[in-house]
């Protein structure tokens, strides 16, 4: 149960990305910039309770499993990417309004790129290697 709202949850961040990243020129970044902060704010709220819920319960539970295999793969995956949720927030935190993004379109699209790149790994790699042996 709990595997499958963190699956849903990952359902959800695939949208919200896909939001962030149907506008692909600084002009159009432009325009719709408060469609684009409230998507990022969404995707922040989703993120942190997320993040929050896999880096201080979901990693360190199968760290200790029995099963050597879970065990390795969370523990390097935690080592690999612990560390998402603070560069996502220093992310959201330069561009977390219309006027911030307005400012530096072309910036937000650099920074969404390397945002959403990070992210997207981690969660490609959880789907993929770590839930299917949970």
């Amino acid at each position: 149960m709990y595997l499958d709202n963190l699956k849903n949850n990952h359902r959800d961040i695939y949208t919200h990305i896909h939001s962030l990243q149907q506008y692909k020129t600084a002009a159009a970044v432009d325009a719709h910039a408060a469609e684009l902060s409230t998507t990022l704010a969404k995707l922040a709220g989703l993120l942190s309770i997320h993040l929050a819920a896999e880096d201080n319960y979901l990693y360190p539970n199968l760290a200790k499993s029995e099963n050597e295999q879970v065990r390795k793969t969370s523990i390097a995956f935690h080592q690999e990417m612990g560390g998402l949720a603070k560069e996502f927030m220093a992310y959201k935190d330069t561009f977390m309004t219309a006027t911030k993004i307005k400012h530096d379109p072309a910036g937000f699209l650099a920074a969404t790129d390397a945002a959403v790149g990070s992210l997207l790994k981690r969660l490609e790699h959880e789907d993929c290697d770590l839930y299917p042996l949970v």
